[in-house]
C-alpha cells in the first residue's frame, strides 16, 4: 500500500485536467468535495488502500500535485528513519 496526497491548491482539477483519474489503473482517484482557492475542483484520493504505487498519477501530473509514497511492510514510509 502506498500513501497519496494531491496537493489541492496546485491542483488545475478533474474537468481542465484529471489526467490523474484517467491515468490510474486502480481508480484511487475521485472528484473532492469542494473546489479550491483558484476555483478548480481538484482530484482526491478517495480509495488510497486501492493504489498499487505504481507512480503513473504522480508521473503524468502536469503540476506536480500528486506525491505517491511508498509503505514498508512496518507501515513506515519509504525514507523515513
Amino acid at each position: 500500500m502506498s500513501r497519496v496526497t494531491v496537493l489541492a491548491e496546485s491542483c488545475k482539477g478533474v474537468e481542465d485536467c484529471g489526467l490523474c483519474l484517467e491515468e490510474c489503473p486502480a481508480d484511487v482517484f475521485e472528484p473532492a468535495g469542494q473546489s479550491n482557492a483558484r476555483g478548480y475542483l481538484p482530484a482526491f484520493a478517495a480509495r488510497e488502500d486501492a493504489c498499487t504505487g505504481c507512480e503513473a498519477c504522480m508521473r503524468i501530473c502536469p503540476d506536480f500535485a500528486v506525491i505517491v509514497k511508498a509503505k514498508r511492510s512496518s507501515g513506515k514510509e519509504v525514507g523515513d528513519a
